[in-house]
């Protein structure tokens, strides 16, 4: 029975810390590091499987907006390959501290974590409602504020599909060089679905 309520205690000692915002110096970093249009690499996953195909992932540009102490990531326009439809996603993010199992696996100083929830999922570029309640869609992530590290899963809650931003170190020169960093990528991704028949 001892065991089991300290069971339950660490549970809601954790829950507590999704209230409890970050270090402000670490707040303040993070919004010198996700500003603006930045570039990252991400995998599009439908029903768990890789829709992106190649090891690198799909370059992919997001747009980072602070707005007073939450970040609104936004993904204007995204289409791949022959995929049937242009995304538009953007929903207000939350951060927070790590709880003590996430913390056991981003090991080190410097990790904040970062959640949003009834986020805007649209094919219409004109549709600017933001907010849907119960939409289900949703963006979880972390950053390393002194590595410049991130890592992060946009759950579009439609069809299963999801962006998943793996491990990698934000370059924010990417931005200079990502149309034809996508072209190569469009190129590679051809010459893939050739090969093996797809």
């Amino acid at each position: 029975m001892a065991v089991f309520s300290l069971g339950l205690s660490s549970c809601n000692s954790d829950d507590n810390l999704e209230q409890k915002a970050p270090a402000q110096e670490y707040l303040k970093e993070a919004k010198d590091i996700l500003s603006g249009d930045i570039v990252l690499s991400t995998k599009a996953t439908m029903n768990t499987v890789d829709k992106t195909l190649l090891p690198q992932g799909c370059p992919t540009k997001f747009n980072f907006n602070w707005e007073k102490d939450s970040l609104r990531l936004t993904l204007d326009g995204f289409t791949v390959g022959k995929m049937p439809l242009i995304v538009y996603f953007s929903c207000k993010c939350k951060f927070m501290q790590l709880n003590s199992w996430e913390k056991d696996e981003y090991k080190g100083d410097g990790w904040i974590k970062f959640k949003g929830k009834d986020g805007s999922v649209t094919g219409n570029p004109k549709d600017d409602s933001g907010v849907q309640q119960g939409s289900g869609a949703g963006v979880e992530g972390y950053l390393n504020v002194k590595t410049n590290q991130i890592t992060f899963i946009v759950d579009y809650n439609m069809m299963n599909v999801r962006s998943e931003c793996f491990l990698q170190t934000i370059d924010k020169n990417r931005i200079n060089n990502y149309e034809a960093e996508f072209a190569q990528y469009e190129k590679d991704l051809a010459a893939y679905k050739k090969e093996h028949g797809l």
